[in-house]
């Protein structure tokens, strides 16, 4: 188990780490940390003791130092007060550097030098650990924690994936992430954030940290009921439960049918100004056979019958004219319009004008015209399409209104 968490420090600091010991108690460490690992002891580059362990990562080294060494001398650090600087400055000198660390506080050791640890990682905000010099697992897995998170994935339930981000399920909980970002100190930090959406509608169900490679994955989930809330709300009705939301989907079969049949033509409407929508199979008729005589020959003539639609996208043209009263003062007002249109032309449109505004009023007549088209014109029209489709364009039809 401890080989694992040297090659996952070795891992974390690039192929190599060097832990540098600061206090008075760091050469003990060092000793402790050959004797259970094995590793080589010797001189460090400070002077004082170092052993090198050997990982399939890289080479993890921890030198003892009376006082913080440069910040490019080590990758991180176990702090073991009393240092030689007390005062912290130890302590503000390796979160200088930006290197994680930990403070260390060995079981059975002197009372002055656990109460040191305790006040330094309280003061610095840092993991405090106390363990016997027989077992430094609990100090090597802190460090291995206290290295920054190298990337944080937050897993959305699937249906969410589909929200757009200022959706109300999806903006608060984007919100609070980069509230929360700037805290993520560390990898332990993480675990945090399961408090941070411990009260919204979509929290933290399980919060996954590998401390090999720094990934950290929260798993969100949504309370009950906030699926068919968003579900109703997307689909513009009410959808409480799964009964609705079955009557829902059956009501849509219709309208989905009609799409898939109209959409085609629509949308060719609408670019290019006719659209076509041709006959399914299940829209034919089919006729009964018909014996045709033609001289001595004798033949059957089948018929089959369908509804095809045409769309035609035709321009209706509206105008108002609002302006009335004496010629400078409705000059004023007109020109006034015209100013106000290239400042805001929606706002101009949206005025309020004898209790309806000129948007309403344009739309209204737009209506009118529409709904002038006499019935005989829109029956000849459409008997017209249908001798133009059946007969071919070889002949002059005319229309008369």
């Amino acid at each position: 188990m401890e080989m694992q968490l040297f090659a996952a420090l070795a891992a974390r600091a690039g192929g190599g780490c060097r832990i540098a010991a600061v206090g008075e108690g760091a050469a003990a460490l060092c000793a402790a940390f050959a004797r259970q690992t094995g590793a080589s002891q010797g001189a460090g580059e400070g002077g004082g003791q170092a052993a090198v362990l050997g990982t399939e990562s890289g080479a993890v080294t921890l030198a003892a130092y009376a006082a913080c060494p440069q910040g490019d001398a080590f990758d991180a650090a176990v702090l073991v007060p009393p240092c030689a600087d007390v005062d912290g400055s130890a302590c503000a000198a390796v979160q200088g550097a930006g290197k994680p660390f930990v403070c260390f506080a060995g079981e059975g050791g002197e009372q002055s030098g656990a109460e040191a640890a305790a006040r330094l990682a309280e003061e610095c905000g840092v993991p405090l650990v106390s363990c016997g010099a027989e077992d430094l697992s609990a100090l090597w897995e802190a460090l291995l924690f206290a290295f920054p998170p190298a990337s944080v994935e937050i897993g959305l339930p699937a249906w969410m994936s589909v929200l757009p981000a200022e959706n109300e399920a999806v903006a608060p909980l984007l919100q609070k992430v980069r509230a929360a970002a700037p805290s993520l100190v560390r990898l332990s930090d993480c675990a945090r954030l399961q408090e941070v959406f411990a009260d919204d509608d979509v929290y933290c169900e399980d919060c996954s940290t590998d401390p090999a490679t720094g990934r950290a994955v929260l798993r969100m989930a949504a309370r009950e009921g906030v699926f068919y809330r968003m579900l109703g709300r997307a689909c513009g009705a009410e959808i409480p439960d799964d009964l609705h939301l079955m009557a829902y989907v059956s009501s849509l079969k219709e309208a989905k049918r009609f799409h898939d049949k109209f959409a085609a033509a629509f949308a060719a409407a609408d670019a290019d100004g006719y659209g076509l929508a041709a006959p399914a199979e299940e829209d034919m008729r089919l006729q009964p056979p018909e014996i045709v005589r033609r001289g001595g020959r004798c033949g059957v003539r089948l018929k089959a019958d369908a509804p095809s639609y045409h769309v035609l996208k035709i321009d209706v043209h509206s105008e108002l004219t609002p302006v009335t009263g004496e010629s400078a003062r409705s000059e004023e007002i007109a020109r006034g319009m015209v100013e106000s249109y290239e400042k805001d032309a929606e706002g101009l449109w949206n005025t309020d004008m004898f209790g309806r505004t000129f948007k309403e009023m344009a739309q209204s007549a737009l209506h009118e015209k529409l709904a002038n088209m006499p019935a005989e014109a829109r029956s000849k029209l459409r008997r017209a399409v249908g001798r133009i489709v059946n007969e071919g364009k070889g002949g002059v039809i005319c229309i008369l209104l």
